[in-house]
């Protein structure tokens, strides 16, 4: 009598072999941010072509961060181990668009703490931009430090920052809205309320 295995128990005992097999701990971010479902159309004369349009730049517009800027990036310094991520950046040349940002109105710079999400440590992820890019970036106040699980990891000048849920570089549909008139962010919220 011949004793076999069938091919996915083979290839299951040829993974665990190998390590590959062996379940791992994965984490999921949630941030919780509300979509375009998040909203209703009060107005039902609109083409729903556009309600859909409409839809997705309200819940964008929701999502806008209070503080936006454009600079150039000019230095990224790392404030953390290899298992997370927190970077302080330095940005010149800045030009706020909303907000207020009182020091770099006087010398045009921001220090900026980016707490970015990375499952399984971000040793093997280099950052996005590299210093000399132009970006636009939304961000939140911050006081004059960067902390890290109760331990403070920078005191200095820090303008502001963002992570992996609110702020970062701005999608084109965020751009838009920054220049968008007065009336146009008037109607989106008075068309497009949150759902009751």
């Amino acid at each position: 009598m011949r004793f076999a295995f069938s091919r996915g128990v083979r290839s299951a005992l040829f993974l665990a072999a190998l390590g590959a097999g062996w379940p791992a701990t994965v984490y999921g971010l949630d941030c919780g941010l509300p979509t375009a479902s998040y909203f209703e159309s009060v107005n039902t004369n609109v083409d729903p072509t556009k309600t859909v349009v409409d839809l997705e730049a309200r819940a964008a517009l929701e999502n806008l961060s209070p503080i936006v800027f454009s600079g150039r990036l000019t230095s990224i310094h790392h404030l953390s181990g290899p298992d997370t991520g927190i970077e302080l950046l330095g940005f010149k040349d800045v030009k706020v668009l909303r907000g207020v940002l009182p020091r770099s109105k006087i010398d045009r710079i921001a220090m900026v703490a980016y707490d970015r999400w990375c499952d399984g440590g971000c040793a093997h992820r280099p950052l996005e931009w590299a210093p000399g890019a132009m970006l636009t970036i939304g961000v939140s106040p911050s006081p004059d430090k960067v902390t890290s699980d109760g331990k403070t990891l920078y005191r200095g000048r820090v303008d502001g920052q963002f992570g992996p849920c609110h702020g970062g570089p701005l999608s084109p549909l965020k751009l838009m809205l920054l220049a968008a008139p007065p009336e146009e962010i008037a109607r989106l919220k008075r068309d497009y309320p949150p759902r009751q």
